[in-house]
């Protein structure tokens, strides 16, 4: 079946918020992008957002969400963000829901139609080495470029993120096969953390300041770029709390401190004792006993002489903040990260293990860390944030990318153009000696 005769037999509509979320939520390829919470965030932020589907005997076999921007000379862009939502190993389907989107996006005067589809390029491991044999979607690169698409390469996208590192939970049991999954120092770090008192928190309206803060203050110190504060307040007020959590790790300085002097207490009492004992009786056993004590009071020491700089008068401290998004599948973590004064706390893997935690106990079955760097060598930007991912365990997911198909050619070429031109000047002017005044 070739797409002209497939798009006969289906009919493309625009769907209700109910009708879109019924079929988005429970497809194969589902991202929080293509979810109506998403879009009644984008909606309320001013954009423009439709929701289509496509109908064959009246039963839906694809949908998406798309939106449309327009720029300042009248531009206009159809963008389908990790969508649509389709199977696409059938070329007919593919050939014909691509007819029908460009169909409608120059029926609204688009000048390109954008789309990235939430599928895999290639299977990768944890190293990010290639697995054909698992699956290649190469393919179908080929194919989204015989109907016209340009693709726009395989690099990491800030804007549509195409790199991620994923962790499968289907078949964990527990809390504790999950910690045995991880690695041995991210597991010393959760168990650390626990046993410092770290503790989460979601923000809501009231404590936004409290997230956002660190939030801030963890992107200038990291240099990741993260959005302003009434980006996250938006999404407070029209999303859903499982959808959006705004999550914290903080710790309690006074109880912080009070904790560790009490267990610094206990333990230099038993050292002591058995340093007499092993003077008295000579006992190996006992000695080996010491010894591992002595260590554990050397820890508390450094502890509390680590955390001098923190007085009391501090209190509860907000050491690391991430913004996680649950739909669908899958736990995302789509930014955030530990400010530098509080890395002791390891606040960034409490929240992540408190998140895989939440997604084992609501049956998400993936934990997505989101975009990943320096995959390929530790010389690499972002190589020490990947790393760490790594320890929590899971492989390198690298999705197909983005493809763009002119919809109004002579506009589309023409904007390509101007934006060359401009680029080339901007170059120019870059390069032109100053003069002195």
């Amino acid at each position: 079946m070739n797409p002209a005769t497939a798009a006969t037999d289906l009919e493309f509509v625009l769907l209700s918020d109910a009708d879109f979320e019924a079929f988005a939520v429970k497809h194969p390829r589902n991202s929080f992008l293509q979810s109506v919470d998403f879009a009644r965030f984008q909606r309320a932020r001013g954009q423009e957002v439709e929701l289509f589907g496509v109908r064959r005997a009246g039963e839906l076999v694809a949908a998406g969400k798309l939106n449309y921007t327009t720029t300042r000379l009248g531009y206009k862009v159809c963008d389908c963000a990790k969508g649509p939502l389709m199977d696409f190993t059938d070329p007919a389907l593919v050939g014909a829901v691509v007819g029908l989107l460009r169909a409608h996006a120059a029926k609204r005067r688009a000048a390109e139609l954008r789309i990235s589809p939430n599928v895999k390029y290639i299977a990768r491991d944890a190293d990010g080495a290639e697995h054909p044999e698992a699956e290649d979607n190469r393919p179908l690169v080929a194919a989204l470029s015989g109907l016209g698409f340009a693709h726009q390469g395989l690099e990491m996208d800030f804007v549509n993120v195409n790199w991620m590192f994923v962790k499968d939970l289907t078949g964990i049991q527990d809390a504790e096969e999950l910690i045995m999954g991880t690695s041995y120092r991210t597991r010393k770090a959760i168990r650390k953390a626990e046993k410092n008192g770290v503790f989460l928190e979601q923000a809501s309206l009231e404590t936004l300041d409290d997230f956002y803060s660190a939030l801030s203050r963890a992107g200038e110190e990291k240099g990741f770029t993260y959005r302003e504060r009434e980006y996250y307040e938006q999404l407070l007020r029209t999303t859903s709390p499982e959808f959006t959590k705004l999550m914290m790790a903080k710790i309690d300085i006074p109880a912080y401190r009070e904790s560790i002097t009490e267990r610094l207490a206990a333990e230099s009492a038993t050292a002591a004792e058995l340093r007499r004992d092993v003077e008295e009786t000579g006992s190996k056993k006992k000695a080996n006993r010491l010894k591992v004590v002595q260590d554990l009071v050397d820890s508390y020491e450094r502890s509390l002489k680590d955390i001098e700089r923190f007085p009391d008068s501090v209190g509860t401290a907000t050491v690391a903040a991430i913004h996680f998004v649950c739909y669908g599948d899958e736990v995302v973590c789509v930014i955030g990260g530990t400010v530098q004064d509080y890395i002791y706390f390891n606040g960034a893997t409490s929240l992540y293990w408190g998140m895989m935690l939440h997604a084992l106990e609501k049956g998400y079955p993936r934990y997505n860390f989101y975009g990943t760097f320096g995959i390929s060598g530790q010389n690499e930007e972002g190589h020490g944030g990947y790393e760490f991912k790594k320890g929590f365990g899971g492989e390198v997911v690298q999705l197909v990318g983005d493809f763009v198909l002119p919809v109004r050619p002579a506009v589309f070429h023409a904007n390509r153009l101007a934006r060359a031109a401009a680029g080339a000047a901007r170059t120019v002017l870059g390069k032109l000696p100053l003069k002195r005044a």
